[in-house]
């Protein structure tokens, strides 16, 4: 296992992220949205556009990677760090925008011919690195059959969707899945490789390399827009801590990292520090077995009751977005209008009363009369790295303790990856009544593991017919538009029924040099996506 330290508690799941690319979010929706003032067209702009700059070639991107990297194969790649070492040097199927829409990279084209099955059309005239030849659809084969082979790994989920594919002549492949609609083809995005040398078709290839760094040169045959930036080079460190110091002493000029004081190092004209999305969403779960929440008006009282601005400020440093649906709020497939459940304590208390939980007793608990009360447990986690999300849930049952419910908030152990740590024995167990989770979705935002039943991210086993079905129907959706309509509507019935409460996404940073242009609109886990617009200014 390859040492992570940007994401030190990350390294498992942030790479079993790209991979959970499986399935996409859809629905048409009827939450409510107050229109804003639109600007009258005939007005001049308040101010002047600044003038615009030329982009210039050359330069060197300077980044770390983790001690004792391994290059062996892309396929088998278990960081985040390598991964985008990866992303420059090969190519994949298909790739992701930052806004979550598939868009076209080595396959220009697909179609759905029925069912289940697409076919894809490569582009031509693609060119390895060493000069062996160009890219066929045996090429594609080759390393399809090498990931089927491979006992685990971070690309080895693609195959859960993948049921078979099939070279048609050099440049047509047809590929069967198990879904019908256009999630499957967010499996397509792994790289294609032709052997197990740091070589692909991608942007960037290998100069040279050393036990302690490697540079990477651009591709000049490349077949997309080529870079402006002429060299990237990766130099081993070993924490996050270290590349971070390493930035201060001017040896590195873009590290990324995960910590909530990123923002210390922004200096005008020296540092820019970026805000990034990602696709770690942290929910707050209801347990099926609790009578209290069985209830949906309890639910939705509960979801009214957590202030998040609160929490994202004070816990995270203003590192979170906050989030109503279990979509990315710049997903494409986000609908702003389903942005309801904000904090309203008014509402939630009236939610609880509602409910029949109007005996408010001494010691501030509400209560039934015909017997049940708010007393409910609180499950969490904590790792040796933070507290975060702990702290997060004391102030949930803070604020849900106002309104009447009598909140006992439990801490477990919890070390990434490990599926025997403290935590996950007490989440399997379901002796709680809430629990706050954080989840990495896929790309795709699939989301029927957290849907149905007996989903194997559904912990505590919430279960609502209408929002499953919608989340069923976004599978057969074979278009864009389809696609968006059903998302839509799963936004707006999962906003009505709250099977469990988003709370946010959570933001990671880069920290790089002023002087590198074009960087904005960077996004997890791809985050060299627009990296060929990159441009220094020196």
């Amino acid at each position: 296992m390859l040492k992570s330290w940007v994401k030190p508690n990350n390294a498992v799941k942030a790479l079993a992220a790209l991979l959970a690319l499986i399935f996409a979010l859809t629905a048409f929706s009827g939450c409510a949205k107050k229109p804003g003032k639109q600007p009258d067209p005939t007005e001049e702009p308040a101010y002047s556009p600044a003038p615009t700059e030329e982009p210039k070639e050359g330069g060197t991107l300077r980044l770390p990677m983790p001690v004792n990297a391994s290059f062996s194969d892309p396929l088998s790649v278990n960081t985040e760090e390598m991964l985008y070492l990866f992303s420059l040097v090969y190519d994949t199927l298909l790739t992701v925008s930052p806004s979550g829409e598939l868009e076209p990279c080595l396959c220009e084209s697909w179609a759905n011919v029925g069912g289940g099955v697409w076919m894809l059309h490569l582009r031509e005239g693609v060119k390895w690195h060493d000069g062996s030849g160009e890219l066929r659809a045996q090429d594609v084969m080759n390393t399809y059959y090498a990931l089927m082979e491979m006992e685990s790994g971070y690309y080895k989920p693609c195959l859960t969707h993948i049921m078979g594919m099939e070279a048609i002549d050099d440049l047509s492949i047809r590929v069967r899945f198990n879904i019908e609609g256009l999630m499957g083809l967010y499996s397509l995005i792994f790289p294609i490789r032709r052997s197990d040398e740091l070589m692909g078709t991608g942007a960037y290839r290998l100069e040279r390399r050393t036990d302690e760094k490697v540079v990477l040169r651009v591709n000049e045959d490349w077949w997309d827009k080529i870079p402006y930036i002429s060299r990237v080079i990766f130099e081993e460190r070993d924490s996050n801590s270290t590349a971070l110091a390493s930035y201060e002493a001017g040896q590195l000029n873009f590290v990324p990292t995960d910590i909530i004081t990123a923002g210390k190092y922004a200096e005008s004209g020296v540092t820019d520090v970026y805000d990034i999305m990602t696709q770690d969403m942290e929910t707050l779960v209801f347990n099926s077995s609790c009578a209290v929440f069985s209830d949906v008006r309890l639910r939705l009282a509960v979801a009214h009751a957590i202030n998040r601005s609160r929490i994202i400020t004070n816990v995270y440093s203003n590192r979170a977005r906050a989030a109503d649906v279990p979509i990315p709020p710049d997903s494409w497939l986000y609908d702003s209008r389903c942005a309801v459940l904000n904090y309203d304590p008014e509402l939630s208390l009236s939610l609880i009363e509602e409910a029949g939980y109007t005996v408010l007793s001494r010691d501030g608990l509400r209560y039934k009369r015909t017997g049940g009360h708010l007393a409910v447990k609180l499950l969490t986690s904590a790792t040796t790295e933070n507290t975060v999300r702990s702290d997060a849930a004391s102030m949930i049952a803070s604020q849900l303790n106002e309104l009447g419910f009598a909140v006992e908030v439990v801490t477990k152990a919890h070390t990434l990856g490990d599926r025997n740590s403290d935590f996950i024995k007490a989440l399997s167990e379901g002796g709680w009544d809430m629990a706050v989770v954080g989840f990495n979705l896929g790309l795709s935002n699939e989301l029927t593991s957290y849907i149905e039943a007996n989903g194997s991210n559904n912990f505590g086993h919430m279960f609502d017919s209408d929002v499953t079905a919608l989340s069923r129907a976004m599978s057969v959706a074979v278009n864009e538009e389809d696609l968006r309509e059903a998302a839509y509507a799963f936004q707006s019935a999962f906003v009505e029924k709250v099977p469990f409460v988003p709370l946010y996404f959570r933001l990671n940073s880069i920290v790089c040099s002023a002087e590198i242009k074009g960087a904005d609109g960077m996004r997890e886990p791809l985050l060299f996506h627009n990296q060929k617009n990159w441009y220094f200014t020196e």
